[in-house]
């Protein structure tokens, strides 16, 4: 992404944020960002399938919801019966924008968080063992590696 586009993607969060308020020191930073950014960050980004993106947001969103759901469920209870625990999940790319990705994805999801990742393994905190489903991590990562790379692995 060059520092034109960067800029303008700043400047556009930027007012949705601060409801259309702009002003010079922001906009210096905004600028300088811009610049940094790509030499900072250097993941590999530029094998992003627009079409599996998409469809990997409206599955995420649609799964958030559902999975917002249950956890709100949990919390209004009389009494919380949690049954935490820590599923490790064999990561299938080695793409590292990807297993970036798919750890921050993991972590939106209610009752998930990402602890680490080693050696191709990604720990995943789960806030209890009725929220687990095993196919549905394996389904979001399939999505991920789909958006995230050229070629999907299975």
């Amino acid at each position: 992404m060059n520092t034109l586009k960067l800029f303008g993607l700043y400047l556009l969060l930027w007012v949705v944020l601060s409801g259309g308020k702009i002003a010079l020191f922001p906009l210096l930073f905004m600028l300088l960002m811009s610049f940094l950014t790509p030499r900072i960050f250097t993941l590999e980004y530029r094998h992003i399938s627009v079409k599996a993106a998409l469809k990997l947001c409206l599955w995420f969103l649609l799964y958030s919801l559902k999975g917002g759901v249950q956890v709100a469920l949990f919390a209004l209870r009389p009494k919380l019966r949690l049954e935490p625990f820590v599923y490790r999940h064999s990561v299938k790319s080695d793409n590292p924008f990807s297993v970036a990705m798919l750890a921050n994805l993991y972590s939106l999801m209610p009752g998930t968080v990402s602890m680490g990742y080693d050696q191709g393994i990604l720990s995943l905190h789960i806030l209890d063992k009725t929220l687990f489903d095993r196919a549905l991590i394996q389904r979001l990562e399939a999505y991920a590696i789909e958006a995230f790379e050229k070629e999907s692995v299975s």
